[in-house]
């Protein structure tokens, strides 16, 4: 397999500095959650504008269990975790191309406390052309090969104690400088973990308790790698705070405070976006009660005052993470309404119900548009612009809270117990 180091090439792209390269995939690849970058971005081309269940499906295949976890695709393979009913914790590979099931392992096996719309297989996978790490909600670390034996295994909350979220477990991993970087962020003692990703073993843990009340203490975003002024750190959003970590000792560089909210259900779902140095994060927006809020990312200490720059009420995602693309915010709130706000400004450019279905997905940019996916797997796309133009709406009507994979000119989109993958037939 040809490869080249997409995060280096993509972060570098998107960010505009170095970085040290983690990933061995093709720049085409989906490695991770959200993306080679974590952005919901890709540079890819060639994405069918619209499909339905006769029309632009490759294929479709069923997959043992259940999950809400996105799909990765590296190296001409699709990876995914599962659940079945004996509580088995499962790993699979699909070839992209076929959906031909290359091999499907059990990694553990467990339940925890979870809400009942999502189970144990709900943090996606991360890979890298050689090795595949994946999280589960039970604190079940694991990293395996691409033949699907594992290579090692340890258990977070054995660790380090059991998760105590009102929700259960949904942080997805990351690989970053040649760390893999986990969280868990919740009403026990909360923390960063960096582990070597060839062994498991413990880099440096950094504890994170900021004070929150109670259930503001619940974060099941994911870390994510932000860049200032050529200083690359991975941040977390959680506890009614976004900051910034040294990857390479877990030292605390910024923290901004300013996601607080004045109800008490203030727990963090969506995670941060970010783009040209500013973050863009949400605080909690169930019962659109929330707000989104946009800071300028760098500096040390407490940059809540210092690195503000706007905020916009009611319209704020409880669970979908926002998109940033050519300078503009796209997010959609659970109710299906979505919104379009200029990122230097926090100007609203245009606000739309797109959906009547509930949305728990992220939006996709690919190829100047917005993919906003609802939670029956229907699909608007929008033009990526100041003015909404809605270019196709796509209907699948099956249930989904998983993030479609975008790689290679193919959409790979997990819906119950089945994996499509949607390509323009030539």
């Amino acid at each position: 397999m040809k490869t080249q180091p997409t995060v280096f090439l993509m972060l570098t792209l998107l960010f505009g500095g170095a970085v040290s390269p983690s990933f061995e995939t093709s720049a085409s690849d989906w490695p991770s959650w959200l993306g080679p970058a974590g952005t919901a971005t890709t540079r890819d081309r060639g994405f069918p504008l619209e499909w339905s269940r006769t029309r632009n499906v490759a294929w479709s295949v069923e997959i043992p269990g259940k999950g809400a976890s996105s799909p990765v695709v590296v190296g001409g393979r699709v990876y995914l975790t599962s659940q079945t009913a004996d509580h088995g914790l499962h790993v699979i590979a699909i070839d992209a191309k076929s959906g031909r099931l290359l091999w499907d392992r059990e990694v553990a096996n467990g339940t925890a406390k979870a809400n009942s719309i999502h189970n144990m297989a709900t943090p996606s996978a991360v890979a890298d052309g050689k090795r595949i790490w994946v999280m589960f909600g039970t604190g079940d670390l694991a990293c395996l090969d691409v033949e699907g034996k594992v290579v090692w295994r340890r258990n977070l909350a054995a660790d380090y104690g059991a998760y105590h979220a009102n929700h259960g477990y949904g942080s997805s991993p990351l690989l970053l400088d040649g760390r893999l970087l986990v969280t868990m962020m919740h009403q026990g003692p909360s923390f960063l973990l960096a582990v070597d990703p060839k062994t498991g073993r413990t880099l440096w843990k950094t504890d994170r308790n900021l004070g929150a009340r109670e259930e503001a203490n619940d974060s099941y975003s994911s870390p994510f790698p932000v860049n200032a002024g050529g200083v690359h750190s991975v941040a977390l959003a959680g506890a009614e705070a976004i900051d910034a970590y040294d990857p390479a000792n877990g030292r605390q560089r910024w923290v901004f405070k300013g996601v607080k909210v004045d109800h008490p259900y203030g727990r963090t779902i969506a995670g941060a976006a970010t783009a040209d140095g500013v973050v863009v994060a949400v605080a909690s927006g169930f019962q659109n009660r929330g707000y989104t809020v946009a800071f300028r990312a760098g500096g040390s200490g407490d940059i809540t005052a210092s690195n503000r720059l706007w905020s916009v009420p009611k319209f704020a995602p409880d669970c979908p993470t926002p998109v940033i693309d050519q300078g503009r915010v796209f997010t959609i709130r659970d109710d299906g309404m979505a919104s379009c706000v200029e990122l230097k400004s926090g100007t609203i450019l245009w606000q739309e119900r797109l959906f009547t279905d509930n949305v728990k997905v992220s939006p996709v940019a690919a190829e100047g548009r917005i993919y906003f996916t609802s939670g029956q797997g229907n699909c608007v796309v929008v033009r990526s612009a100041p003015r909404l133009e809605i270019l196709a709406r796509n209907e699948w009507k099956e249930e989904t809270l998983s993030t479609p994979a975008f790689s290679n000119g193919r959409i790979y989109l997990r819906t119950g117990n089945q994996l499509s993958c949607i390509a323009t037939k030539k």
